[in-house]
């Protein structure tokens, strides 16, 4: 009885999303993304990560286009807007670990909620649908996942696609 009580509390506690919303277009539900985050925490974790004895924490920032573009010209060298940037925390982690900070610190996800708008509307889908994708794919990134190589590419959307029909058959 014990450990399925122990089973059933953990996951919720053990990764800890913050979402910050930083632009007025679009309406974020920002509990469910805190769901669709530890989600593809959870289901991308396995081997991608260590994660130590505490928790994880991952923070997933909503913002405009011009906002997303000047990160991408500063970190990226290219001079537009994109629709998502993650920034792993590696060397922070590693860090953490070795001062035995207790929190694994995965990273920060930036979603430019007008290139969502528009990218929605292209794939004939929902901006809710769109906001979730941008954000598993975010999350993945956090988690080590990469589609640089052809072989990279197929394992991470095979991920994306998992997690995402996970999503969609929890309630909302």
């Amino acid at each position: 009885m014990k450990l399925r009580e122990r089973k059933r509390g953990k996951p919720g506690k053990s990764i800890l999303v913050n979402v910050v919303d930083l632009q007025n277009r679009i309406r974020v539900d920002k509990k469910y993304i805190e769901r669709v985050a530890r989600k593809t925490v959870s289901l991308g974790n396995k081997n991608r990560r260590e994660s130590g004895p505490g928790r994880c924490e991952v923070e997933i920032i909503f913002v405009n286009n011009s906002y997303i573009k000047r990160l991408n010209k500063r970190y990226r060298k290219v001079n537009r807007a994109t629709d998502v940037i993650a920034f792993p925390m590696e060397e922070d982690e590693k860090m953490a670990r070795s001062l035995h900070f207790s929190p694994c610190l995965l990273g920060d996800v930036f979603i430019s909620t007008e290139r969502a708008k528009v990218q929605a509307k292209y794939f004939r889908h929902s901006v809710k649908k769109e906001v979730t994708i941008l954000t598993i794919h975010g999350v993945l990134h956090l988690l080590r996942y990469d589609h640089e190589k052809k072989e990279d590419r197929r394992v991470m959307k095979q991920k994306e696609e998992e997690v995402l029909n996970r999503i969609e058959n929890l309630k909302k």
